[in-house]
C-alpha cells in the first residue's frame, strides 16, 4: 500500500539532526505530509502529548483542520493502547455525527488512528524497556480500506524516528530558552549592583542600605527595581 521509495527518502530525512530553527512544529507538518503522500490517503494528522507541555497538533491539508478536530473530540476521544480503525464512516454516523458530517463533506470513507509511543526503562538497572504514549498519528481516506500490520508498522516506526527528531528540536528550543533567562538574570544582576555600588558612594551609606533606596524609588514610581537601577548607571538618575 505505501510508496516504498518515498518511506525510505522520508525516513532518511528524519534520521538526519535537527537543523537549527528547525521548530517542532515545522517537522511536524512535513512528517504528516509525508505520510500522506507515501500511504496516499487523503489526509493525515498528527497530535504529540508530552508531559508539562500543551499538546501540539499538526494537519497535512487545512481543509481537513475541522475534521481532525471533531474527530479527536468523538472517536479520537476513546481510550486505547493500539491502533483504531474506522472502515466505514458513514455507518458509524448515528455514534459521532458532527465527525460524520464533516468526513462526508471531505469524502471521508475511513480514518485509522495509530498511537505512537516513547521507550524508557523502567529503572536503571531494568533491560525491559516501558512503553510510553506520546500521541497520535491519524490518516484519512477517500476509500473504505482496512490498514494491515505491515503499513500499521510502517507508518508508526516512521513517526518514531521523527518523533526521535522531534524531541531533540524541543530540548535544543528549552536548553536555548533556560540559557535565555540565565543571560537575563546575569545582567539583571550586574545592573542592580552597579546602581547600588553608585548609590553607596552617593549617600555615603552600606550596600543594603542603597538597595532599599533604589526599591523605595522604583515602589513610589510604580516601577521595577531593573528599570530604576538601569536609569541609575545609564542616565544618572538620583535617588
Amino acid at each position: 500500500m505505501h510508496d516504498d521509495a518515498l518511506y525510505l527518502c522520508a525516513l532518511t530525512h528524519f534520521a538526519s539532526p535537527p537543523r537549527e530553527g528547525n521548530s517542532a512544529t515545522q517537522t511536524l507538518h512535513e512528517l504528516v505530509c509525508f505520510i500522506a503522500d507515501i500511504f496516499e490517503t487523503a489526509a493525515a494528522s498528527i497530535t504529540v502529548a508530552l508531559p508539562d507541555q500543551p499538546d501540539i497538533t499538526s494537519v497535512s491539508s487545512p481543509e481537513f483542520d475541522r475534521c481532525e478536530r471533531e474527530f479527536r473530540i468523538g472517536p479520537g476521544r476513546l481510550p486505547r493502547l493500539d491502533s483504531v480503525q474506522i472502515t466505514d464512516v458513514p455507518s458509524a454516523a448515528y455514534a459521532w455525527p458532527a465527525f460524520a458530517a464533516q468526513a462526508s463533506h471531505l469524502g471521508v470513507k475511513a480514518v485509522a488512528a495509530l498511537p505512537f509511543y516513547r521507550e524508557a526503562r523502567i529503572s536503571s538497572g531494568s533491560a525491559t524497556p516501558a512503553r510510553t504514549s506520546i500521541g497520535t498519528l491519524t490518516v484519512f481516506s477517500h476509500e473504505m480500506i482496512i490498514w494491515d500490520d505491515d503499513d500499521v508498522s510502517a507508518a508508526q516506526a516512521l513517526t518514531t524516528v521523527a518523533m526521535g527528531f522531534i524531541l531533540m528540536s524541543l530540548e535544543l528550543h528549552e536548553r536555548e530558552r533556560e540559557s535565555t533567562q540565565l543571560q537575563h538574570a546575569l545582567e539583571t544582576r550586574i545592573v542592580v549592583e552597579q546602581a547600588k555600588g553608585i548609590i553607596s558612594k552617593d549617600h555615603n551609606t552600606t550596600i543594603d542600605s542603597a538597595y532599599q533606596l533604589i526599591r523605595r524609588r522604583a515602589r513610589s514610581h510604580n516601577a521595577t527595581v531593573l528599570s530604576v537601577a538601569r536609569a541609575i548607571v545609564e542616565l544618572g538618575l538620583k535617588v
